[in-house]
């Protein structure tokens, strides 16, 4: 699979619409695009070079956890002695080179077109066949939001329920302040986000999910916060959860 350059590379880029050609030519001598994964000058999200260098998640993969395997599985070794609460969780990128720089690109440089033109409709034609009634986006804590100025969470799963035409959910709350994910082991995770989300209506009472729920999160690590996420759903009347997210450690 290769991932398109976008709407402004390309033949259409010198075709007859003189006066787009003209101004995208001066929006990139003035303010040129860098390239989310190398840093480069570029016209789109991604350098060609970073495109074609794209880490997919190509291979077989756990059915349950959405790991690279040897073979197709339901349950891999990885995941088949941890209880997590989702039923399903799948990634279309590895969580290295320009995969890890469109992370990044998104969450600190606030990129938002790495998100609608790269991120989502690889993640949607990761899914498969799955399916589901609503698209929830995993939580920020309100002070980290503050900082940010925005969840990217939230601005994925934006894109990706336009893309399958589900609404969008955003009533999943963090109920207490966590530690930064990042130094922690697998275990001190868990343990980290245990019972740190409730699934809430606008007023800040219980409200119940049902159906099948589409959880969304930038990067699956250890599947922690997504387990926990899920398991806050499920306790609100979800009927199923299946998780995505666009990079996956392997």
């Amino acid at each position: 699979m290769k991932v398109t350059q976008g709407a402004r590379s390309g033949a259409g880029r010198y075709g007859n619409d003189g006066l787009r050609t003209y101004l995208d030519v001066l929006s990139d001598l003035f303010y040129p695009r860098r390239c989310a994964g190398c840093e480069s000058r570029a016209s789109d999200v991604l350098c060609r070079a970073c495109c074609e260098a794209l880490p997919l998640i190509e291979d077989e993969r756990c059915g349950r956890c959405g790991l690279p395997t040897a073979f197709d599985t339901p349950v891999c070794e990885w995941c088949k002695t941890r209880d997590y609460a989702f039923d399903t969780a799948v990634a279309p990128v590895r969580y290295e080179g320009p995969g890890r720089g469109l992370v990044r690109a998104l969450k600190y440089d606030g990129d938002f077109a790495a998100a609608s033109r790269v991120m989502a409709p690889l993640m949607v034609e990761a899914l498969g066949e799955r399916s589901c009634d609503v698209v929830v986006p995993v939580p920020m804590h309100p002070a980290r939001r503050r900082k940010r100025g925005f969840n990217q969470a939230v601005v994925i799963a934006g894109e990706v329920a336009g893309r399958i035409g589900r609404p969008l959910v955003d009533r999943l709350r963090t109920v207490r302040r966590v530690r930064d994910q990042v130094e922690l082991n697998a275990s001190e995770r868990r343990e980290n986000v245990r019972g740190a989300f409730r699934f809430e209506d606008g007023a800040g009472g219980r409200k119940k999910v049902g159906g099948a729920v589409l959880l969304v999160d930038d990067v699956f690590t250890t599947g922690a916060t997504l387990s926990e996420c899920a398991r806050a759903l499920v306790g609100a009347g979800a009927r199923e959860v299946h998780a995505v997210s666009f990079c996956r450690t392997c």
